[in-house]
């Protein structure tokens, strides 16, 4: 290249691509090009334009975005991801499309509208470690965006980037089909009493839970029957070590098992229970719940359930609101196992006044139903009424996720 043409300057680069780009191709050609062209124009294009990013190069199933600013490309990151996971969940009955996108500051060169240079390289071989559906910086880039962002990103540790012999320190936001970024909400207080007694019911069931559980198993044929293979008990996935388990720790523990918890609760046949990955998630990562037997928690909604993420702006969720609460336990012998799953759906006006018509459905880790509100076995999840009743009327006897795991979202409307 001709050197009176070179200019050296600071970017922040944001490299984007499509997940498994050919296998959608593969499966629906026509379909994938139309909904690509739509989402470049109508989702990708705009957010790049409002915070003032320049589209440098498209590549059909990618992107290159340079900003002067990496809060403007963060910021931009994250407002697609949640308008993809939102588009996402809009259309549950087809192939979701999802984003890596890697975000990097550094030196570039430009030659014409094109820029190269290792701020560019960096930031792609971070769009390929990326996870599907999240976003990974670089550590200088957290360096400039932290406190200046509605989100949180986590620390993912380093990475061995292809090309570079030092390791990169990175940090992770999302990664999973439907997460979104949720408003920040005004968290409810409640006495000491409130929350004693709704801890002290909640136990109840727990141990309640548990107790089915064991009398069910014990009446099952063991695993090693080759006609029952998959029922005998919950999975034993792995090993973990229990001590001071981290939120990165935990997120990856979650990744690891999901296929596999998500098979078990499949077993009962509910509809829910084979489709609420794929919802909005409202945590950023699986955390501690005393109220579910002090297991690792994760919460999900489903669309019609949204307004979960301010509750302080409504009375109530509508009817057809779905929550979901999967969960699992890391013993003190590091094994780690699937919890139950734990459903609330708004039924219609009337259903059960004493539940404000939630409907509470638990399923136990090989995929028996425990109980379901005005069902087969309600009477065991009267503690779940019991719980949430703590929580009041003006919060549709609901709780919210703890503030430090919360999602944001960046503009709530």
């Amino acid at each position: 290249m001709a050197i009176d043409q070179v200019e050296r300057r600071l970017a922040a680069i944001l490299a984007a691509d499509i997940v498994g780009s050919s296998r959608l191709m593969g499966a629906d050609e026509e379909g994938t090009l139309a909904a690509l062209r739509e989402i470049w124009a109508d989702l990708f294009g705009p957010a790049v334009e409002k915070h003032r990013g320049r589209i440098v190069k498209m590549l059909g199933d990618g992107a290159l975005v340079e900003f002067a600013s990496a809060v403007n490309a963060v910021e931009c990151a994250v407002a697609i991801q949640n308008a993809m996971a939102e588009r996402n969940a809009a259309a549950p009955g087809q192939q979701p499309i999802e984003f890596r996108i890697g975000i990097n500051l550094g030196d570039i060169v430009t030659e014409g509208d094109d820029i190269f240079g290792d701020g560019v390289n960096i930031a792609s071989r971070l769009e390929g470690e990326a996870p599907p559906g999240g976003i990974l910086i670089s550590d200088i880039v957290q360096a400039q965006v932290a406190g200046k962002i509605g989100v949180a990103f986590i620390d993912a540790g380093e990475v061995n980037l292809r090309g570079y012999d030092t390791p990169f320190r990175v940090w992770r936001w999302g990664g999973e089909t439907g997460v979104g970024i949720l408003a920040a909400i005004p968290q409810k207080r409640f006495s000491a009493r409130q929350i004693a007694a709704a801890l002290a019911i909640c136990l109840v069931v727990v141990l309640g839970a548990v107790a089915f559980w064991l009398q069910n198993r014990a009446s099952r044929p063991s695993q090693q029957d080759s006609s029952f293979p998959e029922i005998a008990r919950p999975t034993r996935h792995f090993r973990a070590n229990p001590a001071d388990l981290t939120s990165l720790d935990a997120i990856t523990v979650y990744d690891r098992i999901r296929g596999d918890m998500s098979e078990a609760y499949k077993r009962t046949g509910i509809e829910t229970a084979q489709g609420y990955t794929s919802w909005t998630k409202y945590n950023t990562a699986p955390y501690l719940s005393a109220t579910h037997g002090n297991r690792f928690v994760n919460n999900y909604a489903n669309a019609i359930a949204k307004d979960y993420a301010h509750l302080d702006k409504v009375e109530s969720l509508p009817q057809g609101s779905i929550l979901a609460k999967d969960s699992f336990e890391v013993t003190p012998d590091g094994d780690v196992l699937t919890g139950p799953l734990a459903l609330m759906e708004k039924m219609q006006p009337g259903f059960n006044p004493q539940s404000r018509d939630w409907r509470y459905t638990m399923i136990v880790p090989d995929g028996v139903v425990f109980g379901i509100t005005n069902g087969e076995g309600s009477e065991r999840v009267e503690f779940c009424i019991d719980c949430h009743v703590a929580a009041g009327d003006d919060m549709d006897h609901l709780f919210y996720v703890p503030e430090r795991y919360r999602a944001k979202f960046l503009n709530p409307e």
